[in-house]
């Protein structure tokens, strides 16, 4: 067979760019020194072109571990409506603490807005977004202002704050019952291994997420399943009444019959609702 096929494009190619490193920090007990690198989904053809929305996507793996990669292909719908998807690494136990990782993040942020013209980003539309650890720590940098104890590193003239968040199941209260009894897949020990050894209660509560809730916080988009059996859906009900308290707008979203990390989260009802939620943000 032998036929001839129009010449259109009706929507624009997208490269991966793999590799970025976005921070240098310590490694091996402080006796050496490695990257922080981030993967962005962006236009191949960025010459010229118009800025764009970012969402800083977020891994989760119970601060263990983490992979900036592999959520990616789950956000190519967005990424293919007009979005560049950069998701990035942060350091987990054994190589720092909770502190560490929070300032990774607002490193992330920081080093993207200065680099906004090279991968057609516009840097007031910015959404942070995360699953389970990941959910925890876009939280917080949604919540914590800009130029914090936590802004350390490079591109400190710019700013970390974001204009949107979305949190899919995340810890946001270290003091109150973070995990299920029953969550199989979670060590006793987790908390002490992030927080620090022979950490307080009072720190805790200081560095939960939640704590940075404030009038300031931007609009916040929440996913948590009922069938949860590794972070208490009770974090999101506890998320979601901070933010009504300081005034923020909230879309809280429960997904029945959902444990944690289902595949539901991430299907095509779900990124619309992402996807309507972020255009209603960005035009604050």
């Amino acid at each position: 067979m032998k036929r001839t096929l129009n010449n259109f494009v009706d929507r624009e190619m997208l490269s991966l760019i793999e590799g970025v490193a976005f921070a240098n920090v310590p490694a091996w007990y402080g006796a050496t020194r490695r990257d922080l690198k981030m993967d962005v989904i962006a236009p191949k053809e960025r010459e010229g072109h118009a800025p764009m929305p970012l969402i800083v996507w977020i891994c989760g793996g119970a601060y263990r571990c983490v992979d900036r990669a592999v959520w990616l292909p789950q956000f190519l719908p967005l990424a293919r409506r007009g979005y560049v998807i950069a998701g990035i690494e942060y350091r987990t136990v054994g190589e720092g603490d909770v502190r560490d990782a929070y300032c990774d993040v607002k490193a992330a942020i920081r080093y993207l807005k200065a680099h906004a013209a090279e991968y057609c980003i516009d840097p007031g539309r910015i959404a942070v977004a995360g699953e389970s650890g990941g959910g925890t720590l876009a939280t917080f940098a949604g919540a914590c202002p800009a130029f914090s104890e936590f802004d350390r590193g490079d591109f400190l003239e710019y700013g970390s704050d974001v204009q949107a968040v979305v949190d899919f199941y995340g810890i946001v209260d270290y003091a109150r019952d973070p995990f299920l009894t029953d969550g199989r897949d979670v060590p006793p020990f987790l908390l002490e291994d992030f927080l620090g050894l022979g950490y307080t209660q009072e720190e805790a509560r200081r560095l939960s997420p939640i704590s940075f809730v404030s009038a300031d916080t931007p609009p916040f988009l929440i996913f948590h399943g009922n069938r949860d059996i590794r972070v208490p859906i009770a974090q999101s009900e506890r998320l979601y009444d901070a933010l009504q308290k300081a005034g923020v707008r909230a879309d809280y979203y429960v997904v029945d019959g959902a444990g944690h990390g289902d595949a539901s989260f991430y299907q095509d009802e779900k990124l619309e609702i992402v996807a309507a939620f972020l255009e209603e943000a960005f035009k604050r």
